[in-house]
C-alpha cells in the first residue's frame, strides 16, 4: 500500500504539464486535469484508509488514461504515461482481486 502511495504521489508530482510545442486541443488538456484530479483524490483516500474509494477513484483514472493515451503522449511528451499505464492497472487489477 505505501509503495502505491508513494507512486501515486510521485506520479501526481510528475504530471505537471510538460507540453509539446504549440497549443494543446482544450478537451486533451481538461482529460489531463480530470486525470491529476483523480489521482490527487486517490493519494487522499489511501491516506484515509478508505481503501474502496481509493480503488473506485484509480478504475476512473485508468479509464481516462487508456482512453486518452496517445494524446497524452503527443501533448505532454516528456510525461511517462505508460508507466503510470502499468501502475494503475497493476493496483486496479489488486482492488479487484479483493473485490473492490
Amino acid at each position: 500500500m505505501r509503495r502505491l502511495l508513494a507512486a501515486l504521489a510521485i506520479s501526481a508530482s510528475t504530471f505537471t504539464p510538460a507540453l509539446a510545442q504549440g497549443t494543446p486541443p482544450q478537451e486533451v488538456v481538461a482529460q489531463q486535469q480530470q486525470l491529476q484530479s483523480l489521482l490527487d483524490d486517490a493519494i487522499v483516500a489511501v491516506r484515509a484508509s478508505n481503501e474502496a474509494q481509493a480503488c473506485s477513484l484509480r478504475g476512473q483514472a485508468l479509464n481516462i488514461l487508456n482512453n486518452n493515451i496517445q494524446a497524452f503522449e503527443a501533448v505532454f511528451p516528456a510525461n511517462n504515461w505508460s508507466d503510470l499505464q502499468t501502475s494503475l492497472q497493476g493496483s486496479v487489477a489488486r482492488c479487484t482481486a479483493k473485490g473492490f
